[in-house]
């Protein structure tokens, strides 16, 4: 039956991924989101994993689900009962699925259980969707694919897996309560030791080879050598640590660089209110870059690559700069200009970046998004 457009709705969000990365968190945002728009939504993931964990620990209340990797019966066919009893016990409306082994269980299990409920997907990476017997049979049984940007959306538009008019871009949402600029910068650095003069940048990446770190410490390298007490900031942890820290000692560069290590989500806001801009040296990926609007909403400038989500946040020359990837000599041009702005004029780009943030990206604008959307396919369900 559709829901009375004053009445409240009750969502089931999906999402199998392990690690705590980019997508997880959207997922985990977008469920805080909804609940503070008055939605009762329950949360699915995989038992064992970060993911869940950092869902308990901000008091969200998560399911676990075995989710196994591939098909496997044993595990896959009690997931679908449990989400068949969860679905009938609470009065979920929607199921929302964030990735492709989520995705599977939920059409599945609606068919399997006749839950007569719509699916929908939200795709959150630019790796090509496959246009294939599979994908196809997904397309069929799930109400709307939500593309997080334009990135997303024109890969997925450029198949004809899912039908045009299947297909809707919500871009991804910021808690503005907790992203909020730093009051005192000053104070910031106090409290990570660093000068009060110093000019201060900070990535927070994963230490993966598509961030690309080894092309920001090459350009560090030049930034480092115009102005010496520079400070670049690497808030993360990954398999290319090893790495990182090889080149930071190759470059001369340990007195400039200073290694964070991975963060709980909730210090990064007063690690960026440490810093004069944030960085992102991203080669691929980045279906919507959820770092470059962290930075945006903590009001600093951005420099960044110009690769999948990131030209939808940031405008060049107004509140950062677009820099091409694989390119440590543009990266180092564009960092020196935006530290040699006027502290005014990198202000005013800080500004115009959380004023896009609270325009397009708060929790109120995303919930209602998403609202219209589940209500759109609830009517025509019936």
């Amino acid at each position: 039956m559709p829901s009375e457009p004053s009445s409240k709705l009750t969502i089931l969000q999906l999402n199998s991924a392990r690690l705590f990365v980019g997508e997880a968190a959207h997922t985990l945002n977008l469920t805080e989101a909804l609940r503070r728009a008055g939605h009762t939504v329950l949360l699915g993931l995989r038992d064992g994993y970060a993911t869940l964990e950092m869902a308990r620990s901000r008091g969200l209340d998560p399911i676990g689900f075995t989710m196994k990797h591939r098909w496997w019966p044993s595990h896959d066919l009690p997931d679908m009962k449990k989400i068949a009893r969860t679905v009938r016990e609470h009065g979920v409306q929607v199921i929302h699925a964030h990735r492709g082994k989520d995705h599977w269980l939920a059409v599945l299990t609606s068919k399997l259980h006749r839950l007569k409920i719509p699916v929908i997907r939200t795709r959150h990476v630019t790796t090509p969707l496959r246009d294939n017997l599979a994908n196809r049979m997904l397309a069929r049984r799930t109400a709307r694919l939500v593309a997080v940007s334009r990135a997303v959306e024109a890969d997925v538009r450029s198949k004809s897996v899912f039908p045009a008019d299947k297909i809707r871009r919500i871009p991804g949402g910021i808690d503005l309560e907790r992203f909020a600029p730093e009051a005192d910068r000053r104070a910031a650095r106090e409290r990570l030791g660093l000068p009060p003069d110093a000019q201060v940048a900070v990535c927070v990446a994963r230490f993966e080879v598509v961030k690309a770190h080894r092309v920001l410490l090459a350009a560090w390298k030049a930034v480092a050598a115009a102005h010496p007490s520079a400070i670049l900031l690497l808030v993360g942890d990954g398999s290319f640590r090893g790495a990182i820290e090889e080149q930071i000692k190759a470059l001369n560069l340990e007195a400039a660089v200073k290694l964070l290590g991975r963060r709980d989500p909730g210090e990064i806001p007063a690690l960026l209110g440490a810093a004069d801009l944030g960085a992102l040296s991203s080669v691929g990926s980045e279906g919507f870059s959820r770092a470059v609007l962290e930075y945006m909403a903590m009001a600093l400038p951005v420099v960044a690559t110009r690769v999948g989500a990131v030209p939808d946040l940031l405008e060049d020359g107004a509140n950062g700069r677009l820099v091409p990837v694989e390119d440590p000599g543009a990266l180092a041009k564009g960092l020196l200009e935006v530290l040699a702005l006027p502290a005014a004029q990198r202000e005013a780009w800080g500004r115009a970046g959380r004023a896009r943030a609270e325009a397009s990206h708060g929790y109120t604008h995303w919930a209602e998004a998403h609202e219209r959307l589940y209500r759109e396919v609830l009517s025509e369900h019936g």
